[in-house]
């Protein structure tokens, strides 16, 4: 046969590891029973290696056995045979000495073994017949509406149907195939959705890598940032440390200036005190003594001289003593002036006054909202700034749009928290309000209600020519600014008020006008503008 003996291999045709494979000279390996049977049933002798086929001297039924094999490898792919399973008997054998299934007929719907699969192999009425490996079950392998074999492929369904279910059926009418091309597209276009998930998974890969360094890099600059404002910080404690010891050590200075001598003359007039009082206790003991004689006169006489002269000399001393001295109220003074300047320098302690900490802290840029914007209202800037034009703008129709008053909302509300925001404003012949607004606001019609200002739920500060007052609910107040370039807008909704400032660059903020309420709903910037211009100011770059 050109065949020979080899090592164990599994069979191409029935996929079982064999002990004694048959290897041909094109060198594909199958068991001896799967290739005698085969060979055994051509009429003039061996053909040619089903795995090497040629256009010329094919076998009359290796277009079928390539099917089979094909089947039986399929069927392995889509269910798995388990280990533990028990063997498929022969449906054809004696049920007292049945033998092991080989093949399942997916036509007959009948198990064979090798002896009872040989009329399938050898004659040509079965080999239309789809042979698998031994299954009880082969429902899947069949209609369940019409119980045939399923042999096409419904491209528009993308399930295995049957014959009948093309020309009668569900799928009559639909884009069919045979499954064997079903097959070979779909293994094409299985190549190409793995080739693309390679790409992807190269694409994916690749902005990893590029999000990771790019996380590596922002957190070494924040790292830094972080380092900087401890590093400084530090040298601010550092230096405050070192002011407030020399602050101290002027109040010690003039402690030991005052209190230093007052001591000192506490002491020597404690040790005169003491003196006093023992000579006192003497002159009344020789005052109380009794005169009998000569001798004890003279004693009385001497002892009594002697204490005249200590309590002169106790009075001397008293007398030398120079006034105490007096606390330098006016050296105390201008040390607390210093350190309340000092304090002012370096805390924050009332709100409207340093911009910078409420850029930092609290600062938002908003931006504004085209699809609210009156239709002269011309948007640029990345839709920070806005400016009146008479020619009214392309803009589509949009429920959300003002239709009367030229306003614009911002894009995102302010809710919960602190916040802080800037307008670019113009004190000239036109009218802008700046201010805020919930959600509530009527986008349509001339009514108060869709006016920034004239109703309860929107505040804003108003300037019509050049004349600025505080607006809400129709209720207006007066406000002075002089050269007013920046309207700083300050939102607490944990105190409930909000605050319109005179921003200077680099300097403090003024407060023109606060509102106190109570501000339960989320709050979007407002403005209104009418020939005139305003810009939403970028707080970290201005």
């Amino acid at each position: 046969m050109g065949a020979a003996l080899d090592t164990p291999a599994r069979c191409l045709l029935c996929d079982v590891m064999t002990q004694n494979p048959v290897t041909l000279k094109c060198n594909h390996r199958f068991c001896r029973r799967c290739i005698g049977d085969l060979w055994s049933v051509s009429p003039s002798g061996p053909f040619h290696c089903p795995e090497s086929r040629v256009d010329s001297n094919l076998h009359p039924f290796s277009e079928y056995l390539f099917w089979i094999k094909n089947d039986i490898i399929q069927s392995k792919r889509t269910k798995p045979e388990r280990s533990n399973s028990s063997p498929v008997p022969c449906h054809y054998c004696p049920k007292t000495g049945h033998q092991q299934a080989v093949k399942t007929c997916l036509v007959c719907g009948a198990s064979m073994c090798t002896e009872h699969l040989r009329p399938h192999l050898e004659s040509p009425v079965f080999q239309n017949h789809t042979l698998v490996s031994p299954m009880e079950d082969i429902s899947l392998w069949r209609c369940q509406e019409h119980q045939e074999i399923n042999r096409i492929y419904c491209r528009q369904c993308a399930a295995c149907v049957c014959t009948v279910c093309t020309v009668i059926g569900s799928h009559r009418d639909h884009a069919c195939i045979s499954i064997r091309e079903a097959e070979k597209e779909l293994r094409v276009n299985l190549l190409c959705c793995s080739c693309r998930m390679h790409n992807n998974n190269d694409s994916v890969v690749a902005q990893h890598n590029i999000l990771t360094l790019l996380s590596f890099r922002l957190q070494a600059v924040l790292t830094e940032a972080l380092d900087g404002v401890k590093q400084q910080y530090g040298a601010i404690r550092e230096a405050l440390d070192q002011e407030e010891q020399t602050a101290l050590r002027c109040v010690k200075e003039e402690e030991s200036r005052v209190l230093g001598g007052l001591e000192k003359k506490l002491c020597l007039l404690q040790g005169s005190l003491q003196s006093i009082q023992n000579g006192l206790h003497v002159l009344e003991g020789l005052a109380d003594a009794r005169a009998d004689t000569r001798v004890q006169d003279q004693a009385f006489i001497m002892e009594y001289s002697r204490i005249s002269q200590l309590t002169s000399e106790v009075g001397n001393c008293a007398g030398q003593f120079a006034p105490p001295e007096e606390v330098d109220r006016g050296r105390l003074s201008c040390l607390q002036r210093w350190t309340e300047k000092r304090l002012d320098a370096v805390v924050i302690t009332m709100p409207g006054k340093d911009r910078d900490l409420y850029r930092l802290l609290y600062g938002t840029v908003p931006a504004l909202d085209a699809d609210t914007a009156h239709p002269k209202l011309q948007l640029s800037e990345a839709n920070r700034k806005v400016a009146y034009s008479e020619s009214p703008q392309a803009y589509a129709d949009h429920q959300a749009r003002f239709s009367s008053f030229p306003q614009v909302l911002a894009s995102s509300p302010l809710q919960g928290g602190r916040w802080y925001w800037e307008v670019s404003v113009s004190v000239d012949d036109g009218r802008w309000k700046v201010g805020l607004s919930t959600a509530q606001i009527e986008r349509k019609g001339q009514k108060d209600g869709s006016r920034l200002g004239c109703n309860s739920y929107s505040w804003c500060l108003a300037c019509d020519k050049r004349k600025l007052e505080a607006l809400h609910n129709k209720e207006t107040a007066a406000v002075r600014a002089d050269g007013l370039q920046r309207v700083g807008v300050f939102l607490d909704f944990e105190e409930g008020s909000l605050s319109f400032f005179d921003a200077t660059p680099g300097g403090s903020l003024a407060l023109l006008h606060s509102y106190k309420h109570s501000f339960c709903e989320p709050l979007y910037p407002a403005l209104s503008v009418s020939k005139t211009h305003l810009t939403v100011c970028d707080l970290f770059h201005s």
